[in-house]
């Protein structure tokens, strides 16, 4: 039977996971960068859960598996993946198999041979499996140099919320994580050495892989031990800045000023460029998320929130229209 590692993983996804980053992805604009680099303002994630990820006033009901079609359609869409009517569920898996493709290419096209940063692996994948380790390697690198930075009770704080992660790992486990980063026990002193944590984080993803045990939570609880350095809360540190990190490290800081000043063709290449560097994060937790979990939801659930969010808009008025479109802008409204 074909499966898609993408729509599995969307299926067994935590809500929280899948809500951060749509949250994300919709404030991932030149706008929210010059708020957030130049004017530091504190942008947050609404808590209500019957509110859309948008700040823009819409509110309307969003179940566990609405937020996951959510997150689905903004994939979809950013990659050019378009349909007439609200696909079946064995459309639904044709069309999350051409987004596995498409994100590989993408990633490709930003990271591969001849693309990739100076000191930087390209990446060479073939598959969202390669994708997703590829990018939490990128994102412990990106959290190694964060860690360096902090200060040195800070450090201690982290490496102790790192151990604590790796405890719930199986003993023979953590041999082959220690030994695959070269380091010569796990320890406080030994995750603060320079590069260390960009060595765990590649052993975890490596070593533990795609089946392993508690691979998913294990990698997660280590970026939210590192990601508490900002000062945020663990779903938010986890879902939003970790993957912010990786869309935002490669645009420049004079992109958003310079594309606010020469217009809106530059704002809309520029907010495609965010986007474009957020996608292949958002294909990697979810192919993590379902590696080892089952499924918390039926592949009918995602194509029925489609179809329902379809079938309303039809009959819509413009408010309503407008509001499915924010929230399924893969749909033809």
């Amino acid at each position: 039977m074909i499966r898609s590692k993408l729509l599995d993983g969307l299926r067994a996804e935590n809500v929280e996971a899948v809500r951060g980053q749509v949250w994300a992805f919709d404030h991932a604009t030149v706008l929210g960068e010059v708020n957030r680099r130049v004017l530091r303002s504190q942008t947050e994630m609404p808590s209500d859960p019957l509110r859309h990820a948008r700040d823009d006033g819409l509110v309307i009901p969003m179940s566990a598996d609405n937020w996951r079609a959510a997150k689905l359609a903004r994939m979809l869409r950013h990659l050019s993946i378009r349909f007439d009517d609200a696909p079946t569920a064995a459309e639904l898996l044709d069309l999350c198999l051409e987004a596995e493709e498409k994100a590989v290419s993408l990633l490709v096209q930003l990271q591969g041979p001849g693309k990739a940063s100076k000191g930087q692996a390209p990446f060479q994948g073939r598959d969202v499996a390669q994708l997703a380790q590829y990018v939490m390697r990128r994102l412990f690198e990106e959290l190694d140099a964060g860690f360096a930075k902090s200060s040195p009770a800070e450090q201690e704080r982290i490496a102790a919320g790192i151990l604590r992660a790796l405890a719930d790992l199986p003993k023979d486990v953590r041999e082959r994580i220690r030994h695959e980063a070269d380091l010569a026990e796990l320890s406080t002193d030994a995750l603060k050495r320079t590069g260390a944590i960009a060595a765990i984080g590649g052993a975890i993803v490596g070593t533990v892989g795609m089946t392993g045990f508690a691979a998913y939570t294990t990698l997660t609880s280590t970026i939210a031990a590192i990601a508490g350095v900002f000062g945020t809360h663990l779903s938010f540190a986890v879902y939003v800045k970790a993957t912010s990190m990786l869309a935002f490290a490669a645009t420049p800081l004079v992109t958003g000023p310079l594309a606010l000043i020469a217009g809106g063709a530059l704002v809309l290449k520029a907010n495609r460029q965010m986007r474009d560097r957020l996608l292949p994060v958002m294909v990697a937790t979810a192919v993590l998320a379902g590696a080892e979990a089952s499924p918390g939801t039926d592949m009918c659930a995602l194509a029925d929130c489609l179809a329902q969010a379809q079938a309303t808009a039809d009959r819509a008025d413009r408010r309503d229209k407008t509001i499915i479109q924010a929230t399924y802008p893969c749909l033809a409204v």
